[in-house]
């Protein structure tokens, strides 16, 4: 199956509806620029009442093909424009994580990196909890990024640190 095809399926099972065009939420801006325009981008608060689905998510799940690699990049977002808890931040990852993962074709190639994008400076604590906190998806472990709301290309700047893409 091509990525495109990927793009395509995903797209029919989040619902038309539950899509958006930027990652940007109230109070951040994540900058799109950089980013392969062959994208989805899901509204998870949207598509969690679609499916009826209950619990922890984040904001935004943005796939799109790597331009360097033959696989699909599952880009997990929350926006923090005050203060948060690193705990509830993992939680909400992981849970908008175990969605997005059965969006996925079975067996298909992919990758995800979860992101926070934060207004306020984060307490010392709450980012030596994110630094140890991982997500799991598609039997992989990933670190937690962050990068800072408005900031000139926020998104292109973490998915090019190494080990991502």
């Amino acid at each position: 199956m091509k990525l495109n095809d990927v793009l395509n399926e995903i797209r029919a099972k989040v619902g038309e509806a539950n899509l958006i065009r930027s990652c940007s939420g109230p109070g951040c801006r994540v900058d799109m620029r950089d980013i392969p325009r062959e994208r989805v981008v899901v509204d998870v608060d949207m598509a969690f009442k679609a499916h009826r689905r209950t619990g922890k998510k984040c904001d935004r799940i943005l796939f799109y093909d790597s331009p360097v690699q033959d696989k699909l990049v599952v880009v997990l977002i929350e926006l923090k424009s005050g203060t948060f808890k690193a705990t509830d931040i993992s939680a909400q990852l992981q849970g908008s994580a175990d969605f997005a993962a059965g969006l996925v074709p079975k067996g298909f190639n992919t990758t995800c990196v979860p992101v926070v994008f934060h207004g306020k400076g984060i307490h010392m604590e709450q980012r030596k909890i994110l630094r140890r906190a991982k997500v799991n998806f598609s039997s992989q472990r990933f670190s937690i990024r962050l990068n800072k709301c408005g900031a000139p290309r926020n998104l292109a700047s973490v998915l090019a640190r190494p080990g991502h893409l």
